[in-house]
């Protein structure tokens, strides 16, 4: 049931051109909101505080929602200072320099998994969405990337790997096969990879990477034991599982011991408390409620940018692998100690 203090959804039309993008449905995300009863601490296992000066905005309201750890994707620069401040609440994934150019990407990227490595972290990350692809020049099964991989895989680490986008992005911007591939090439590629390397434990983000096919999720999971799907992009899979809301609800329950919870939450010097909040309020709507509503997050890809919303509401068991038990029993796999997370 959907349980707790939630504003309601009212059916006339909203017009998302006088609100804020992350706030069409004018909600006060200040309400107090119950804590769910999860045994060991809340972890987001998929999001980007990418400077230490955004955390303190950043943690403010992830209390104010109940989450209480997080897997960070950041810059290398940004990352000594935010371990140093903040590390009792974040763990760290490796990845390389997405913003800047230079000149020996393959050694660069080495580099900097090494000194990852040293603040602690044992996942990396690889984005090889089609536009990260064209960009780069690289296919995800490429000498390059294998080369890469080894090295993290010579040092105990996990993978966590973007692969795929929205379906309808395959429609529209990466309509042109000769320049970005196709969506069954780029899973090809991911599924050799994952093929060469069984036992590393695998992330797939945002679902996979395809939350629009729960079928080819599944065959995905049935091929490859090792892998673990993370449930972030917060507009993206919230509105796929609320279009297929049984399918979706089955899909979790079935594999349930496989998913992880994640945000995707990215912060930015103009990304303030309500922002942030509107991500995680989906978040929680989605999993452990029965609500049926207007997303309160402007979303381009749903009919009239504002997508509806309709929660799985989880069982409290589910909700507490989904939560916890899944995230710390993958950290484990990779060595991370994890008593500080019970």
């Amino acid at each position: 049931m959907d349980t707790g203090v939630w504003t309601p959804w009212h059916s006339e039309a909203i017009n998302v051109t006088t609100v804020p993008d992350y706030n069409c449905t004018q909600l006060d995300f200040h309400q107090p909101m119950p804590r769910r009863r999860v045994r060991g601490k809340i972890i987001d296992f998929h999001c980007h505080i990418v400077a230490a000066r955004h955390a303190r905005t950043w943690f403010e309201t992830a209390d104010q929602f109940g989450i209480d750890t997080f897997v960070n994707m950041m810059p290398l620069e940004e990352a000594l200072t935010l371990q140093r401040e903040w590390g009792h609440r974040m763990l760290l994934i490796a990845v390389p320099s997405w913003q800047q150019q230079v000149d020996d990407p393959m050694g660069d990227w080495l580099r900097r998994i090494e000194a990852f490595y040293n603040l602690g972290s044992r996942i990396v990350k690889f984005h090889f969405a089609p536009e990260s692809m064209r960009r780069r020049g690289w296919r995800f099964d490429s000498p390059e990337v294998d080369t890469i991989i080894r090295q993290a895989v010579s040092q105990g680490m996990g993978i966590m790997t973007h692969i795929g986008d929205p379906d309808s992005w395959y429609a529209g911007k990466y309509a042109d096969a000769s320049v970005y591939g196709t969506r069954q090439d780029h899973y090809q590629q991911w599924e050799t990879v994952m093929s060469r390397w069984p036992a590393v434990p695998w992330v797939g983000a945002h679902m996979g990477g395809h939350p629009e096919d729960l079928a080819h999720l599944q065959h995905l999971l049935d091929t490859h034991p090792s892998l673990r799907l993370d449930c972030s992009a917060t507009k993206w899979v919230a509105r796929s599982m609320s279009d297929r809301h049984a399918e979706a609800r089955a899909f979790f329950l079935r594999n349930q011991d496989r998913i992880l919870f994640g945000s995707d939450q990215v912060s930015s010097d103009d990304r303030g408390f309500d922002f942030l909040a509107s991500r995680f309020w989906v978040q929680r709507k989605m999993w452990e409620t029965d609500y049926v509503g207007p997303s309160p997050i402007r979303d381009a890809d749903a009919p009239g940018g504002v997508a509806t919303l309709r929660g799985l509401a989880l069982p409290d068991e589910v909700l507490q692998k989904l939560y916890h038990d899944n995230a710390v029993n993958y950290l484990r796999e990779v060595g991370v100690k994890t008593d500080w997370l019970e």
